[in-house]
């Protein structure tokens, strides 16, 4: 009798280990460890000739450094201020702690390499700067290779000085006129972070009307 009883608490005991194992190895399936720091930088040049690189870190804008040749750098750090009608987070700061600084999430969120954002500071205007992984470095542009869906989203349509000075923004170089005519110009640009890839941008009665991957 005692050993049937003594028998009974040891498969009692083995039953209960191994159910501790298995709900163990569960819980370690399903734990997983958070999520990396997603951080980016978006970056453009206003009209004034100031560059500015815009922070995005763990799901917002928290500010601005602004860069030019002469000055010593400035930061705006900034604050959500509300979500415009058309569903873009809007984000204000100041320049000096005197000018109005406004920045406006163009990808309502859903910020990732390629977005776009708009950055307006008062008296300056209005410039826009498209997100990548690099700081750069106080110079212009994406810091990665903009994605030709955006060079098209950003040029198609808009006159060829807004469009030349937008790849400027961006770190595309000009490389020369591939073809030119009293209607058609089609020019060959070249992103300095990525030279093995060129984009042939047509210009057609002097709005940009084509952009293609250079053949």
């Amino acid at each position: 009798m005692r050993k049937n009883i003594l028998s009974l608490q040891v498969t009692k005991y083995a039953t209960a280990t191994l159910l501790t194992g298995l709900n163990l190895l569960a819980f370690g399936g399903s734990f997983t460890p958070a999520q990396s720091t997603q951080q980016l930088f978006c970056k453009g040049r206003m009209n004034n000739g100031w560059n500015y690189t815009a922070e995005y870190l763990n799901g917002r804008f928290t500010q601005i450094r602004w860069e030019r040749s002469g000055q010593p750098p400035q930061v705006s750090r900034l604050t959500f201020y509300r979500t415009n009608p058309q569903g873009e987070p809007v984000y204000r700061g100041s320049f000096q702690a005197a000018t109005l600084v406004t920045l406006v999430d163009l990808s309502r969120g859903d910020v990732r390499r390629g977005s776009q954002i708009s950055v307006g500071v008062e008296e300056w205007g209005w410039s826009r700067g498209t997100c990548g992984t690099s700081s750069g470095g106080g110079t212009s542009g994406t810091g990665s290779s903009v994605p030709i869906a955006t060079v098209r989203r950003n040029l198609i349509g808009v006159n060829q000085v807004q469009a030349r000075k937008w790849l400027r923004n961006n770190n595309f170089v000009f490389i020369r006129t591939v073809q030119h005519n009293n209607i058609r110009v089609i020019e060959r640009w070249n992103q300095t972070d990525n030279r093995s890839q060129a984009i042939d941008v047509t210009i057609t009665r002097g709005t940009v009307t084509k952009v293609v991957e250079a053949g």
